[in-house]
């Protein structure tokens, strides 16, 4: 937890950190506690398509499935279970960590707090399209959608999301 930090000693820690003052409701709440997390954010690749599966958030913006390590889980069973509840998708081929963390400020709608959020890259390709109904909670959330190789840097809203879309494709994953 970083009560005190401000955001100058944030920039200052973390040059390249996505501070969101966008006026939307997730713009970071000054005077909130920042809650410093360290999640995953998985580029999902589709199973036979240069296809790539990005979530539009409800609160207005697009970038790759996020979550929290639990724990007692391991990585591997972190991106399974993430993928599974919040876009159904069963069968997840390779899971690859990607030497690359990007950082996010900013008010976590959900949770009620400022997030400093430390993005841990991950790779994966589903094995194939089998996929379990949505629950409403995640529904309610955020909505996943294919995106073609050539357009996902566009659809990406945040600079922290754009960090790790460009390392993956300038690492020749």
């Amino acid at each position: 937890m970083n009560p005190s930090k401000t955001v100058e000693e944030l920039k200052a820690q973390y040059p390249d950190i996505d501070v969101n003052m966008n006026g939307g409701t997730d713009t970071f709440q000054e005077g909130l506690p920042i809650i410093e997390r360290d999640p995953i954010a998985v580029i999902i690749k589709h199973p036979t398509d240069e296809l790539y599966l990005i979530a539009q958030w409800k609160n207005n913006w697009n970038g790759f499935l996020t979550g929290g390590i639990e724990e007692g889980d391991t990585l591997e069973q972190t991106v399974r279970k993430e993928i599974h509840e919040e876009t159904g998708f069963k069968n997840v081929g390779l899971i690859k960590p990607l030497d690359c963390v990007s950082h996010g400020l900013f008010f976590h709608v959900v949770k009620k707090v400022n997030r400093l959020a430390h993005y841990h890259l991950v790779y994966a390709e589903l094995a194939d399209l089998e996929q379990d109904p949505i629950s409403e909670e995640e529904l309610a959330i955020a909505q996943f959608n294919w995106i073609p190789k050539a357009n996902v840097l566009d659809m990406l809203s945040r600079s922290d999301m754009k960090v790790l879309w460009n390392y993956y494709l300038n690492n020749n994953l």
